[in-house]
């Protein structure tokens, strides 16, 4: 998260003045327009450390200093946090050493456990964040003499790496010293092996958390300790009963998450656990399909992984392997923080202000990755025929444009980020497609079986093009493989696909009845799950 610095603060504290004033000499002439802040824009993966930072400056009480409050949302997360859920308490907690919730530097100014931990920071060590005393004024005219600006004084906050004794250092260099002095050796990558693991989980499980509170959009009142799914039934309740009678049980189902290269980077592993926990937390463990180089790294991590191949082979390897179980294939990315679903009255207008009141209107719910899938597949088994077996969620982050339209599409294009296979289907995935082989899956379903079922109110908080490991890598700076995938829809699929003409190297899908009509079979297959 980049913070805001106080330079940003008097810039636009100066403009946001003028700006009011404007707006207040205009009101007479035309009425002024509302704006609400997006709590989307403003919810990082570090806004849970910039929330206590924030907070220890202010309390300091400090005039030398300014700073910006962060987000209501995560400061209220950040309170709730107890102190053995944050990245800066031990990894292994000594006997005999120091509680963290005792820790105080030499001079007795206490230490907040920190919501961050230094990579190279022992497993029995711990990370904090102080208060600092302001500027002398001899201090203030010495640094002004070597040419900064001291209008505004120091920082306020101070990183502490403090040793299972409680001694509190502020540098690695004397930090490692003492830990030489205590251990009798140097500081080694295995000493803080623990520390790494425990820091990714932890920060996945409140990236998640944030993530859900931002659905909630809890900017106000009273927020429980952690905020979890809503429940399945009154979730299921959208469903009539004739399509609840068509819920898959969990055990039904399989679950795969195609990753590659991204089990020894931090952000890497917070984003694995990230969606690690939400499956299991639903009950459900996946198997992770992966580059055989990384095998041992994800495996390592404790998860369930095998060999996958390139993209499009580890697809086709999860779909067969759910075939050879019996079950229903369901494929993640490896990056989804959360998972929503808005019920509500459609828009009276295609318009954008009709189209966003009634997403606005519109309850929302927070669901689990394994709710979604039973969702979608009681949708599929229920629907009219010709039966889908593709289903999957709305492409984008928000759904308020499709707000005028029905809920369920039935010839439209379904993401590769979460998508549904159900039974009785042989379609696999185009080997020599390398990127958008999902536009390319989502065409050979509607031939082979009439149709899918894309649920335009369910949405995903997910990582897209800047994410490494995975497809992205498959993307080159020029554009070249993308431009190379997108001639082979077109040759495939003639007429189904034009160029998108907000962004460059998309394609924007408009299905056209293929000259070949749906092979037969399609619609006798489509009829097995008519009673589910």
């Amino acid at each position: 998260l980049k913070r805001w610095h106080s330079l940003h603060v008097l810039r636009f504290g100066t403009m946001a003045k003028a700006m009011r004033a404007s707006a207040s000499r205009a009101s007479g002439v035309m009425k002024k327009k509302a704006v609400r802040k997006s709590v989307k824009n403003l919810i990082r993966k570090t806004s849970l450390r910039t929330a206590l930072v924030a907070n220890i400056k202010a309390k300091a009480g400090r005039k030398d200093i300014n700073f910006a409050a962060a987000p209501k949302i995560a400061d209220k997360t950040q309170s709730t946090i107890a102190l053995e859920e944050r990245a800066g308490y031990p990894a292994k907690l000594s006997k005999g050493a120091v509680n963290p919730k005792d820790w105080k530097t030499y001079s007795g100014v206490k230490i907040e456990v920190d919501f961050a931990r230094a990579p190279w920071l022992p497993d029995t060590w711990g990370q904090g964040v102080k208060k600092t005393a302001a500027l002398t004024a001899t201090a203030r005219k010495a640094r002004e003499k070597n040419g900064l600006n001291m209008k505004v004084g120091g920082g306020g906050i101070l990183t502490t790496y403090v040793a299972p004794d409680g001694k509190s250092f502020f540098h690695k260099g004397t930090s490692q010293k003492h830990f030489l002095k205590v251990e009798g050796r140097p500081m080694t990558a295995k000493d803080c092996i623990e520390g790494k693991l425990r820091v990714a989980k932890l920060q996945a499980a409140q990236q998640v958390h944030l993530a859900r509170a931002q659905i909630k959009d809890l900017s106000s009142g009273r927020q429980p300790e952690m905020i979890g799914t809503d429940k399945d039934e009154t979730f299921f309740k959208i469903l009539s009963p004739s399509e609840r009678r068509c819920l898959p049980k969990t055990a039904d189902l399989y679950f795969a998450v195609v990753s590659a290269r991204r089990a020894t980077s931090p952000e890497g592993v917070r984003d694995i656990f990230m969606v690690q926990t939400q499956l299991v937390e639903a009950g459900a463990t996946p198997t992770w399909y992966v580059d055989k180089d990384s095998l041992h790294d994800y495996q390592s991590l404790g998860l369930k992984a095998v060999v996958g191949g390139k993209l499009t082979e580890a697809r086709n390897k999860a779909l067969q392997d759910a075939r050879k179980l019996g079950k229903v294939c369901i494929q993640c990315s490896d990056d989804i923080s959360a998972w929503e679903y808005r019920d509500g009255k459609p828009a009276k207008e295609r318009s954008d202000e009709a189209n966003n009141a009634a997403h606005a209107a519109a309850r929302r719910y927070i669901i689990s990755p394994v709710a979604a899938a039973k969702f979608i597949t009681a949708k599929m088994r229920s629907a009219d025929n010709p039966k889908p077996k593709l289903g999957g969620v709305y492409m984008l982050g928000s759904c308020s444009r499709v707000f005028h339209a029905d809920p369920f599409a039935r010839q439209h294009f379904i993401l590769g980020d979460f998508f549904v296979v159900d039974l009785h289907s042989k379609v696999n995935f185009d080997p020599q497609m390398t990127l958008k082989e999902d536009y390319d899956f989502t065409c050979a379903h509607i031939k082979a079986h009439g149709s899918v079922m894309r649920c335009n109110r369910m949405t995903l908080n997910v990582k897209h093009y800047d994410n490494g490991g995975g497809a992205c890598t498959n993307r080159d700076k020029k554009g070249e493989e993308e431009k190379r995938n997108i001639e082979i829809l077109q040759k495939k699929w003639p007429g189904c696909f034009r160029s998108n003409p907000k962004r460059k190297n998309e394609v924007i899908m408009r299905w056209k009845k293929c000259q070949e009509e749906v092979p037969r079979g399609s619609a006798r297959i489509g009829t097995m799950f008519q009673k589910c």
